[in-house]
């Protein structure tokens, strides 16, 4: 028997109450109609497939937010590993070599970033988040700690000591909509922390990679 593609996978009950809540949410907020709400939980309490559920919050959730709505079970497993609580965040720890995170990786929403003597850099730009708030607490020494977020996305630095180092962030403090936003925290030695958007050399290295297949890049 051959495997159907993710999007025609059955679902059931808890992805159609994770499906309706969303909808609930969203007529809470003034983003659905009465009506419209009426008719979106209908067909989600009818939906057989990821797709149809994916169909029915594609134009109210980020792209970041609509697999954990799709796959509220990736969550459950995804609460036992580093990261979904404050006690055991996800660490990352770079004493002399570089540590990168790009592509479709999944983002937790604790994180601890460690340059010790080497840089930490994060590209969020295809990440996969299903949290609006993101904590990143930066215990920093001589490496640099380099953050790149899409548009939309936003960054409060306002919480970071800068040591004898720096803190720049060019990125607005307030997010767009429902769009994630990060509060970084805590303190850098020497080095530097950088909030900032995709530049070119980004880019670049984006297309490069989804040329390629667009996979998780990890190094660390």
């Amino acid at each position: 028997m051959t495997h159907a593609p993710d999007g025609q996978l059955r679902i059931g009950h808890a992805e159609r109450d994770a499906a309706v809540a969303q909808l609930r949410d969203a007529a809470a907020e003034g983003r659905l109609t009465l009506e419209e709400l009426d008719v979106r939980i209908g067909v989600a309490l009818a939906a057989r497939t990821r797709d149809e559920v994916r169909a029915l919050l594609a134009d109210l959730l980020p792209q970041q937010q609509l697999e954990a709505a799709i796959n509220p079970a990736a969550l459950l497993v995804s609460a036992s590993e580093p990261g979904w609580s404050w006690q055991d965040p996800l660490v990352l720890t770079a004493r002399w070599d570089d540590v990168f995170r790009g592509g479709p990786w999944p983002v937790p929403p604790f994180l601890e970033l460690n340059p010790v003597a080497g840089n930490v850099k994060l590209d969020f730009v295809d990440a996969r988040t299903s949290t609006p708030i993101i904590d990143v607490n930066i215990i920093g020494g001589a490496g640099d700690a380099i953050l790149v977020v899409p548009g939309g996305w936003g960054a409060d630095v306002s919480r970071m000591d800068k040591g004898l180092g720096s803190v720049k962030s060019t990125v607005d403090a307030r997010p767009t909509g429902t769009l994630p936003l990060l509060v970084v925290r805590g303190r850098t030695t020497l080095g530097s922390i950088r909030v900032r958007h995709p530049n070119w050399w980004d880019t670049k290295q984006r297309e490069r990679r989804l040329g390629r297949g667009g996979g998780i890049v990890s190094k660390n």
